[in-house]
């Protein structure tokens, strides 16, 4: 589902002594605020839409946005396809975006790419060892104080 949202100005209006009502006009907007604020009114929204618990495991939750990624690289590719075949006209602000952040990705060799990776899964495995450590350790000393 798609979140929509419609702003109007009200105006009243109407003759005097007679019938009133309002004239509802149309008001422009945008919704700004950081990455993190999106993240998290995606994550309550989704919440809302799915009646859930919520999903606090972080590979589920990364394997999310990564469908959603795609999903999202799969309708720029269809709209690209539609702009080179002459079915849609082109829109130079778009595609001045679109080059944007081509232009932003690094050019990384396949070596460079899994070292990265790798580093980051060596953390991330040394956190969790980390935080199963402390559990373990909070959970004997729980029971240390219970005994005495």
């Amino acid at each position: 589902k798609q979140w929509y949202q419609r702003r109007v100005a009200i105006t009243a209006g109407g003759v005097k002594g007679g019938s009133e009502g309002c004239i509802f006009t149309p008001v422009q907007y945008t919704v700004q605020g950081s990455e993190a604020e999106q993240v998290s009114l995606k994550f309550f929204n989704g919440l809302k839409l799915n009646k859930k618990s919520p999903n606090f495991n972080d590979r589920e939750q990364l394997l999310s946005n990564c469908t959603d990624m795609l999903s999202q690289l799969n309708l720029v590719l269809d709209h690209v396809k539609k702009v080179l075949s002459g079915s849609v006209v082109p829109d130079k602000e778009l595609g001045r975006q679109l080059m944007e952040v081509v232009q932003s990705v690094p050019n990384l060799d396949t070596d460079t790419t899994t070292n990265m990776l790798n580093s980051h899964m060596q953390d991330l495995l040394a956190v969790e060892y980390l935080t199963y450590l402390t559990r373990q350790q909070l959970a004997i000393n729980a029971r240390i104080n219970q005994v005495l």
